[in-house]
């Protein structure tokens, strides 16, 4: 009963053909790499399957087709979706923390591991030498 019920599923592929010259198709490429699926984790667009995804390319696809720049359709990408869309967003005041606070957390955990190295190494220091009188007297104890 079940198999007289099923139906073919097709997967319909929207990714955008047919460029007018290889150096557009590169530069699809490189774009659709570039710039990040904001629905996806941590993938990019040429990368994920999402409908939003596909969305995008098709719209790179079109933009590239009418003439805009790289940087053209970049810009438009970040006033539509926001910096998160590209994998390496621009440095500037919103992103000093994104950029630099790692290498600021770094340093201090390095600056922590020197203190508590040198702490330690203060406080488990060997105690100086035995004088020769002190030794007489621990020679007399430990036979007594």
């Amino acid at each position: 009963m079940l198999f007289t019920l099923s139906h073919n599923l097709y997967a319909i592929d929207k990714n955008p053909t047919g460029f007018d010259s290889p150096e557009q198709e590169q530069r699809y490429q490189a774009l659709i790499n570039e710039l990040r699926c904001v629905v996806c984790q941590n993938q990019s667009v040429g990368d994920s399957n999402a409908e939003l995804a596909q969305d995008i390319r098709e719209l790179v696809h079109k933009k590239i087709h009418a003439g805009e720049t790289d940087q053209q359709i970049k810009d438009f990408m970040v006033e539509r979706y926001g910096e998160f869309v590209l994998y390496n967003p621009p440095i500037n005041a919103k992103s000093y923390i994104l950029w630099y606070g790692p290498l600021v957390l770094l340093l201090l955990a390095f600056i922590m591991l020197v203190y508590f190295i040198r702490r330690h190494a203060k406080t488990t220091a060997t105690p100086p030498s035995l004088t020769d009188e002190e030794r007489l007297k621990l020679n007399e104890v430990l036979k007594k």
